[in-house]
């Protein structure tokens, strides 16, 4: 028992090229929170996460566990729901963030009048420019495109139901959530890929098209 644990919990060590006694925890493992496994292969071989790291002055910082799988040629490996500590995510594009406050602003103005429709369309129509905006926010893996944009555009139709853009934009991540899903059970990565012609040729035919669809 002693020798497996050795093994399996010696890998990370590999990185400086430590040798641990059974009973001793992995010190990168220790200092990022995740299982050896995370960062290596077999022993003593890093996978894409492990070069990263390695290659980062012993940081997971910009990381993008989708992305790096793709420059590596290779599929996402095991534990992709770990979060190393280190790990710290990308900074807003400035487009997200101006939309993203004039969302919160659009908020404000509902919730102080609740009784005023129009505020409430607004709140809506701000929404779902938000969720074009990610959908469409290629410096992020498509899956986080998806939930992100998804969750826009779920409450903006919560808000107006008659906003027919919110509609159209939940309709798009439906078909990009089946591809991707494809795309993962045939070993493909699209995850950074920008598979979403319509969506830019799209937004042509979005303006006027119900309410929300306007562009700025």
């Amino acid at each position: 028992m002693k020798h497996k644990l050795s093994l399996y919990c010696g890998i990370a060590g590999a990185l400086i090229g430590l040798s641990l006694p059974a009973s001793a925890k992995p010190p990168f493992a220790e200092k990022e929170g995740v299982a050896c496994t995370y960062c290596h292969t077999q022993a003593p071989r890093r996978n894409y996460r492990g070069d990263y790291y390695n290659s980062h002055q012993l940081s997971f910082a910009g990381f993008v566990d989708a992305a790096e799988a793709k420059k590596a040629g290779v599929a996402v490996a095991p534990g992709a729901a770990s979060k190393p500590k280190s790990l710290t995510t990308a900074k807003q594009s400035p487009r997200i963030a101006i939309l993203t406050k004039k969302a919160q602003d659009a908020e404000g103005a509902a919730r102080s009048a609740p009784r005023d429709a129009k505020l409430r369309i607004a709140f809506a129509a701000a929404l779902t420019k938000l969720g074009d905006a990610q959908l469409a926010d290629t410096s992020v893996p498509l899956a986080s495109r998806i939930d992100s944009a998804s969750q826009s555009y779920t409450k903006a139709g919560h808000i107006d139901g008659k906003n027919t853009a919110a509609k159209a934009g939940l309709e798009k991540i439906k078909a990009l959530q089946a591809k991707l899903d494809k795309a993962k059970n045939s070993g493909k990565h699209i995850e950074n890929d920008d598979d979403d012609d319509d969506h830019k040729s799209g937004g042509g035919k979005r303006k006027g098209r119900g309410r929300g669809g306007d562009d700025d």
